[in-house]
C-alpha cells in the first residue's frame, strides 16, 4: 500500500484584517475538517497556520485511499423481485444495476409487514489524490465571512481578494484553479526582504522554506519571539513590558517576521493619567508599554516591527516622533477638558441622542437618578443614595469631553479620574468608571456598591427602552447589543447576590419612559423584557453546566427574582448531584400527588373530623409543622433545609398512597384527601415544578 503522505494548502492573500484573523481561521479549520470527514478521508491529525497575508492548511498522514463505507439499500419487496425458486427478477437486477450493486451482494431482509430486496453498496476507496482538487475547490469556495470582498470580473467573493495558491500533497501539486488563480508549490516570503517567488519541493519543506525567506508562518512560534524580543527590549532598559493579551493577539497578525525595539518619549507626558498614555501606545500604535518595579508608566515604548535589520533605528525614531504628536494632543485634551467642571457640563448631554425616538443622554441621566434611587431603596442601601444619585447625574458627561470623543476606549475611565481631580467623593467617582463593568467575555465587576447598582439601572434602563420602541433581537440579529446587556445584568445580580424582582423594576423603568413623553405604558411589554431576561438566564445556567430539568422545574414556577432563581436551581442540582435516591423519592411522591389533583379545582382547609384512616390522619399531623418549616425555610434562601425537612414526612406520604383510596365513592371524604394533597402540591410549587425533573434518563 502507497504511504501517506501530507497535504498542503496555502492562500495568499491581501492582509486580513487583524479583527477577522479568528473568524477566519476557525472557518477554514472547521470548513475542511467537515469536508474531509464528508469524503471519508483518513488523516492524523491537521493545523492552521497563517500570517497576515496567508492563510495554511496542513493535513498530517493523510491516507492515499478513500476509506470504502459499506451501505445497505433497500429495494423492491420479495414477492415482486424474486422468483418461488429463489431466483432475481428483472426489477431486483434493474435495481442493483441502477445502484452499482453486484447481484452477489443482494439479500433480504424482513422489515416491517413485509420482506424486501436489499444491496450492499459499497462507496470509496477512490484514491484521494485525485479527489483533493475539487474538494480544495470546494472547501474554499464553501466559506462564509462576515464581511467578504467581490474584485476582478467575476462574480467570486472572499475575505480578501486572493493572489496565489499553493496546493501539494507530498511532492506532487494539487492541480485546481479558483478565482483566475492557479494552485502550483510557488508561495511568497516576506514582503520586502524575499519579495521573490519561492518553490515549495515538498509539504515537509514549507514551513522552513518560508522561514528561510523571512516569514514564521506558525502563529505559536511567532507570538513567543514576539515576547522573547519584547522581553530582552525590557530588560536592557531595566523595566517591565506590560503584557497585555490582546495587543499580543493583534500584534502577531500584523507581522510575519517579528522583532521587538525600544523608544522613548518626554518625561512630561507621564503627567497624563496612565491610562490615557497606555491606550494611546495601545490603540494608535499598537506599542507596549514600559513600567518600573513598583508598576509605574516609564518614558519608553516597545515596537514590534515586521524586520529585524540595521535600518531599524530609522524606524523607531519614526515611531517616536508619531507618538510624540498623539502624546502632545491627549496633553492637549487633557488640559482643555480641566477647563469645564463635570457638572457644568450635564446640559451638554441635551445635545446627544440616547436612541431615536428617547431623547438625549440628558433624559437618560433624569432615568437614572430616579432608577438608582429605586434600587439603592429596595436591596436597602438607603445610606449611599446620595452617592448614587450623584454618579448617575455625572455618569455620562464624560462623553462631552474631547479625551473621550478622540479615544472612546476610555468612556467611564476618564470620569472617574476628572471627578478625582474635581473632589468629588471616591463612591461616585469609582461608580462613573464601573458602571460599564461586567464587560462582555469578562468577569471585572464593580468593586462597589455604587457602581454595582449604577451598571444594573443603566443597562436596564437601555434594554427597557428598546423593548418599549419595539427594538427586540430577533434570531442572530441584536444591533443594539440587548443580549449582552442582559448576561451582564444577570452575571453582576448573581455575583452580587442580590435579590431585586424584576416585574416592579421593569415597570418603575417603563412608568419613567412613560413620563417623559416617549412610549405609552404596556404590561406587554413588561411581559416581553422579563421573558427575555429568563430565556437568556435559561441560557446562562445551562452554559454553567446545571441540568436543564432542574432548570425547567425552577423556571415554570412564578419566581420573579435573578439570583433567586440561581440559587434554587443551585441547591436543587446539588441534590440532583449528591442525593439522586432521595430527590427521585420526593418527585415520584410528588408526580403521584399532582397527577391526582391536577383536574380538582377545590381550594380550602382541611376538615380534620373528616379524616377517617390512620394513614390520612398521620399525613396531615405531620404536614401541619412542615408547611410552616418548608415555607420559612425558602422565604430564607435555606433549600437544601427545605428539602431536609421534607424527607421525614415521605414515609407518612407512602404509608398514605398505599393504604388509602384518594378517589372514594363518597365525595366528602373523597374532597377532603384532595384538599390534603393539592395543598402538598402547593408547597413545593411554591419552590419547583418537579414534574419537570428528570433524575434519570431512560436507558442509562
Amino acid at each position: 500500500m502507497e504511504e501517506r503522505k501530507n497535504l498542503l494548502l496555502e492562500i495568499g492573500l491581501e492582509e486580513i484584517p487583524t479583527s477577522l484573523i479568528d473568524e477566519t481561521f476557525r472557518a477554514f479549520g472547521e470548513n475542511f475538517s467537515q469536508l474531509f470527514r464528508e469524503a471519508q478521508i483518513e488523516f492524523e491529525r491537521m493545523e492552521v497556520l497563517g500570517t497576515p497575508r496567508r492563510i495554511a492548511l496542513l493535513f498530517y498522514q493523510v491516507s492515499p485511499l478513500q476509506k470504502e463505507v459499506i451501505k445497505e439499500v433497500k429495494g423492491p419487496p420479495k414477492k415482486v423481485g424474486m422468483s418461488e425458486d429463489g431466483q432475481f427478477l428483472k426489477p431486483a437486477l434493474a435495481f442493483a444495476e441502477n445502484q452499482g450493486i453486484s447481484p452477489a451482494d443482494l439479500f433480504l431482509r424482513e422489515e416491517g409487514k413485509g420482506v424486501y430486496i436489499f444491496g450492499r453498496k459499497r462507496e470509496g476507496g477512490k484514491e484521494v489524490v485525485n479527489l483533493f482538487p475539487d474538494l480544495l475547490k470546494q472547501g474554499i469556495s464553501s466559506l462564509n465571512f462576515s464581511r467578504s470582498m467581490l474584485w476582478g470580473e467575476g462574480d467570486f467573493r472572499f475575505i480578501r481578494p486572493i493572489r496565489w495558491l499553493l496546493a501539494l500533497y507530498g511532492d506532487q501539486v494539487v492541480d485546481f484553479q479558483i478565482a483566475g488563480v492557479t494552485a502550483s508549490r510557488t508561495t511568497r516570503g516576506h514582503r520586502f526582504l524575499s519579495p521573490d517567488w519561492i518553490a515549495v519541493p515538498d509539504v515537509s519543506c514549507y514551513v522552513d522554506c518560508l522561514k528561510k525567506n523571512f516569514v514564521i508562518v506558525d502563529p505559536r512560534e511567532r507570538r513567543t519571539k514576539i515576547e522573547e524580543s519584547l522581553e530582552r527590549e525590557a530588560q536592557a532598559l531595566g523595566a517591565h513590558w506590560l503584557k497585555d493579551e490582546d495587543l499580543i493577539k493583534e500584534v502577531n497578525f500584523l507581522v510575519e517576521y517579528p522583532d521587538a525595539r525600544s523608544g522613548h518619549f518626554d518625561q512630561r507626558y507621564l503627567s497624563l493619567p496612565p491610562r490615557v498614555l497606555v491606550t494611546v501606545m495601545k490603540h494608535h500604535q499598537k506599542y507596549f508599554a514600559c513600567v518600573g518595579s513598583q508598576g509605574e508608566l516609564l518614558p519608553y515604548f516597545l515596537v514590534v516591527l515586521n524586520r529585524p535589520g540595521d535600518d531599524s533605528e530609522k524606524i523607531v525614531k519614526g515611531n517616536e516622533r508619531v507618538l510624540r504628536a498623539r502624546l502632545e494632543d491627549a496633553l492637549f485634551f487633557f488640559t482643555e477638558d480641566r477647563k469645564k467642571t463635570l457638572s457644568s457640563r450635564v446640559e451638554d448631554l441635551k445635545g446627544i441622542v440616547f436612541q431615536e425616538g428617547l431623547g438625549t443622554l440628558w433624559e437618560k441621566t433624569q432615568r437614572l437618578k430616579t432608577l438608582v434611587r429605586y434600587l439603592g431603596e429596595k436591596l436597602q442601601f438607603t445610606s449611599k443614595i446620595a452617592f448614587l444619585e450623584r454618579a448617575a447625574w455625572l455618569s455620562k458627561v464624560d462623553l462631552t469631553c474631547e479625551m473621550v470623543k478622540e479615544l472612546p476606549e476610555l468612556q467611564g475611565y476618564i470620569g472617574r479620574v476628572y471627578a478625582s481631580l474635581e473632589g468629588e467623593p471616591e463612591e461616585v467617582a469609582s461608580a462613573l468608571e464601573e458602571q460599564y463593568q461586567p464587560l462582555p467575555g469578562k468577569e471585572d465587576y464593580p468593586q462597589t456598591t455604587e457602581g454595582s447598582v449604577l451598571s444594573l439601572a443603566d443597562r436596564m434602563d437601555t434594554l427597557v427602552a428598546s423593548f418599549a420602541l419595539g427594538r427586540i433581537p430577533t434570531g442572530s440579529e441584536d444591533p443594539l447589543g440587548l443580549r449582552r446587556l442582559v448576561s451582564a445584568i444577570i452575571t453582576l445580580l448573581i455575583h452580587r447576590r442580590w435579590y431585586s424582582p424584576l416585574t416592579p423594576w421593569i415597570e418603575e423603568n417603563l412608568a419613567l419612559i412613560k413620563e417623559q413623553g416617549f412610549v405609552a405604558f404596556s404590561r406587554s411589554v413588561v411581559k416581553e423584557v422579563k421573558q427575555f431576561i429568563f430565556n437568556r438566564l435559561r441560557f446562562h445556567l445551562l452554559e454553567e453546566g446545571f441540568d436543564y430539568s432542574v432548570i425547567n422545574a425552577v423556571l415554570a414556577t412564578p419566581v420573579d427574582d435573578i439570583f433567586e432563581v440561581y440559587s434554587r436551581v443551585r441547591a436543587l442540582q446539588q441534590v440532583f448531584i449528591q442525593q439522586a435516591d432521595l430527590l427521585e423519592e420526593i418527585v415520584t411522591g410528588f408526580v403521584r400527588a399532582n397527577n391526582i389533583t391536577k383536574n380538582f379545582s377545590g381550594d380550602g382547609e382541611v376538615k380534620e373530623p373528616l379524616l377517617q384512616e390512620e394513614e390520612e390522619k398521620e399525613l396531615y399531623l405531620a404536614f401541619l409543622p412542615l408547611e410552616e418549616k418548608f415555607k420559612s425555610e425558602v422565604q430564607a434562601g435555606r433549600y437544601l433545609e427545605a428539602f431536609q425537612s421534607f424527607q421525614s414526612f415521605l414515609p407518612h406520604l407512602h404509608r398514605f398512597f398505599d393504604r388509602v383510596l384518594v378517589m372514594c365513592e363518597e365525595d366528602e371524604l373523597r374532597e377532603n384527601r384532595l384538599v390534603l394533597l393539592k395543598k402538598i402540591v402547593k408547597m413545593w410549587e411554591s419552590f419547583a415544578d418537579l414534574s419537570q425533573i428528570v433524575v434519570r434518563e431512560e436507558g442509562k
